[in-house]
């Protein structure tokens, strides 16, 4: 598997029709997977083609260094920011970010990984709350600051750093915060090696003012870059949201898209929930293949026991059983199912509106998957965690959604 990182989920027809291409010449047209952190995927590649396909990457500016591992993952970027007049644009912030963190030593000392957001709206899909570090922009020169979330089998939401924080100090505070992580997080035990382990073994206040500390050091280190924020553009409209069922977005489908985006001078975001955002500035005429794809409810799910160690429950299946199941239900729509293997949580369950997490219990005598249902979370725009409903087997849960 390659994991290609989509700075801020911006991809061009070219990237876009060029991942299509790399899986039909080198994977046998397996589907592209999309990701929670706005990563498109190619699997089952021949371990003989991995170099090729790192250098096709890297010639159309996707290079896969920070994909995964102990590194700074993926910067995500609201997907509606760009094109919204009423919200702040900050592709340009977290391009200033990206840019200067570019072959920073830090990265490659981490005992973990780490995890950066931005946004510019007043109701972020770029999940702040679950971030190792989140800039939301509340005006041209001033960002709140929101760090130390995430969730796994113990989910922690984050606290605010900074209610208001001028937009020249987004880089030194950037970069304060993982010398901060480098120097004092965990080693020993990976499970305790997040950003927030810092936070909950120092506690709030200690750690806060270690943070401060730091953050005031690298400020007066030297003179740094600044930049005034602009609102998103006028004129565009949020056309549709292609959901990609078990995360797959099939290659010919991928290549209509990035026609589409040609002749019709159309842009696309990857979500942060396994989806595509279309916008345009004139009325879109999708294909039928892509139109199949409008009307589908938001199922976020992991590969669970059918790939990955931990994976107790067979995801893949039941999400496609429930895309089946739950398409056009009005009653779900705008609602995010996060449909997860084990108690990992890695699909965000713990603070999706729906979220599932995956168990194994006996009924009768006979080991049957079942499902924790969680509802009521707010998707990490807020510090709201979902809360556990009731237990249901897997091949119940179609029926209790739709009684919801």
């Amino acid at each position: 598997m390659q994991r290609a990182p989509i700075f801020g989920g911006q991809i061009s027809a070219l990237q876009l029709k060029t991942l299509a291409e790399l899986a039909i010449e080198f994977t046998q047209s397996s589907p592209l997977h999309l990701t929670t952190r706005q990563n498109i995927e190619l699997h089952n590649i021949p371990p003989e083609h991995l170099n090729t396909i790192q250098e096709r990457l890297h010639a159309i500016d996707l290079p896969t260094f920070g994909a995964g591992g102990d590194s700074l993952r993926n910067i995500t970027v609201c997907p509606c920011c760009h094109f919204d007049s009423s919200a702040y644009d900050v592709q340009l912030l977290a391009d200033l970010v990206k840019k200067s963190l570019h072959n920073h030593g830090l990265l490659n000392t981490m005992s973990r990984k780490f995890k950066i957001s931005f946004a510019g709206c007043k109701h972020p899909k770029s999940k702040p709350f679950i971030n190792d570090l989140s800039f939301i922009a509340i005006s041209e020169t001033a960002v709140r600051v929101i760090g130390t979330g995430s969730l796994g089998a113990s989910p922690k939401p984050g606290i605010i750093l900074f209610e208001q924080l001028p937009i020249e100090d987004v880089l030194p505070l950037t970069i304060a915060s993982l010398k901060f992580f480098v120097e004092h997080g965990d080693r020993e035990n990976r499970r305790k090696a997040r950003f927030r382990h810092i936070r909950q073994r120092m506690g709030d206040g200690p750690f806060l003012e270690m943070l401060n500390e730091y953050f005031r050091k690298e400020k007066e280190s030297r003179v740094w870059p600044t930049l005034e924020l602009k609102k998103g553009l006028t004129g565009w409209d949020h056309h549709a949201i292609l959901q990609a069922v078990n995360r797959n977005l099939n290659v010919q489908d991928a290549l209509l898209l990035a026609q589409i985006m040609t002749e019709q001078n159309a842009q696309i975001r990857i979500n942060l929930t396994h989806g595509i955002d279309i916008f345009s500035k004139e009325p879109l005429r999708l294909p039928a293949e892509l139109e199949l794809l409008t009307n589908l409810p938001c199922i976020v799910t992991c590969p669970g026991s059918t790939t990955c160690k931990n994976g107790l429950t067979n995801c893949p299946q039941l999400a496609t059983e429930l895309a089946d199941a739950l398409k056009g239900n009005n009653k779900l729509k705008g609602k995010t199912i996060a449909l997860s293997g084990c108690p990992n949580n890695c699909t965000h369950s713990s603070v999706a509106d729906i979220g599932l997490s995956g168990m194994l219990k006996t009924i009768d005598g006979i080991q049957q998957e079942v499902y924790q249902v969680l509802l009521g979370g707010d998707s990490g725009i807020t510090d709201k965690l979902a809360e556990r409903d009731r237990i249901v087997t897997a091949d119940k849960l179609a029926e209790y959604l739709l009684g919801l």
